[in-house]
């Protein structure tokens, strides 16, 4: 798959809309869940993605060859996001209960679930959204970008600029705060 890539990446550098569509249907849905997961406003994960898109359209021409398009595009997402939410002054406002309720009713495809199990889902997801509003904004991003973009330490330690004993750090403490605040919610 990463020839292929590569050639698509290569046709979008040299200005093939087609190709760089391709691009953007292989990685839309996990830079929109990273940036859902650093801004938690889903009009502004909208903008922030489609922003990041852009940019990263702008700059494919200087894109390495042979290197990894994943990583390359969640940083680009990472620092469009800081700078918007900046602007926006916005970093901690979750999504409604409700505007989550509606997702995950109408987003629903297929077979419909037992009204119960699609209740507790809900309810299991609005707890870890909220767990994931008490972490720090450095927890945040790690947790984001492993999760969400699915990025390796390595590729983490890319995006943000930090050393990779930085990142298995703040990703621990992430993942033990996280522990502690779900089972506490149990409680």
């Amino acid at each position: 798959m990463a020839t292929c890539e590569d050639e698509i990446i290569e046709r979008a550098a040299c200005g093939d809309q087609d190709a760089f569509q391709q691009l953007w249907m292989m990685h839309h849905a996990v830079a929109m869940a990273a940036a859902l997961r650093l801004c938690h406003q889903y009009a502004l994960a909208e903008e922030i993605t489609q922003g990041a898109f852009l940019l990263a359209w702008r700059g494919l021409p200087r894109f390495i060859p042979g290197s990894p398009f994943r990583p390359w595009l969640m940083r680009i997402l990472y620092r469009h996001a800081l700078d918007v939410m900046e602007k926006q002054r916005v970093y901690q406002h979750p999504i409604p209960l409700q505007e989550v309720l509606e997702r995950e009713i109408y987003g629903q495809t297929g077979p419909s679930l037992v009204e119960r199990d699609m209740q507790e889902e809900i309810v299991q997801r609005e707890e870890v959204r909220q767990a994931l509003a008490c972490l720090n904004a450095d927890q945040r991003r790690v947790i984001a970008l492993r999760y969400g973009a699915d990025l390796m330490e390595t590729e983490i330690a890319q995006v943000l600029g930090w050393p990779i004993g930085t990142v298995k750090s703040r990703l621990s403490r992430a993942r033990e705060h996280l522990r502690v605040l779900l089972e506490e919610g149990k409680r």
